[in-house]
This record gives C-alpha cells, structure tokens and sequence, in this order.
C-alpha cells in the first residue's frame, strides 16, 4: 500500500486529504485492510481516498465494507472516496448504501495509437 502524506510538501493534493493505494495482495486482503485501518488509526484523515483499482470485485467490496466502516467508527462526518477500475466494481460497492463513501472509476490513459487512428505518424528529426 502507498500512502501520500498530505502534510509532506512535495504532496499535490489538498492538505486535508490523504491518498492510499491498494496493490495486488496475493495471500490475503485482510493485509490491506490492516494497514489502511492502522493508517486511519493513527493519523488524521476524516477525508481520504483509496484507489482499488488494481484489485478484483471481491476484494474490492471486503476492502471497502471493512475499511468504510473502521472510518466511519472514527469520523462520523468523514468521507472516503474509492476509485475502481470498472462499472460493476462501482454499482457493487454503491449498492452497500455506506454513508461516508463516494465511487469513481479510474480513468486510464491511453496512447496516441489508441485513440482510433489507424495508422501512427512518426517523424524523424534530422
């Protein structure tokens, strides 16, 4: 997991808002979840966002239910913004109706070659 932390100069986002990444856990999701809720534990972050894109649908959900409720417990007014990789990620986790969550899928950035073109133009500088 990577975290950004907001009060670090070099960080780019809002003061008030911590970043978490979620990476492939291959032995058990439950390693996530106790580092965000260490994480929330010890820090100040009644707004966060955690990116689960890179996790599949089930993990994905235990890690928001899981996480969004250890939140909650201690910001009751706080928020966590997921961001998923796809659709149905999205309407699973919005289906649990947990208060302090907001969903957003990750946009991802394509090349010049996927944009529809058929052909690439290249150029060589002389």
């Amino acid at each position: 997991m990577t975290i950004k932390n907001p009060t670090d100069p070099t960080c780019t986002n809002c003061e008030q808002e911590a970043i978490l990444k979620v990476g492939n856990y291959k032995s058990s999701i439950f390693e996530a979840v106790s580092e965000a809720k260490h994480y929330i534990t010890y820090n100040d972050c009644e707004f966060l966002s955690i990116d689960i894109s890179k996790l599949n649908l089930i993990d994905a959900v235990k890690m928001c239910i899981l996480s969004s409720t250890f939140h909650y417990s201690k910001y009751c007014n706080g928020k966590i913004k997921w961001i998923v990789k796809d659709e149905i990620t999205k309407e699973q986790i919005e289906l649990l109706s947990l208060d302090n969550t907001e969903v957003e899928i990750k946009i991802i950035k394509h090349n010049y070659a996927d944009i529809g073109c058929n052909k690439r133009k290249l150029y060589v500088c002389k």
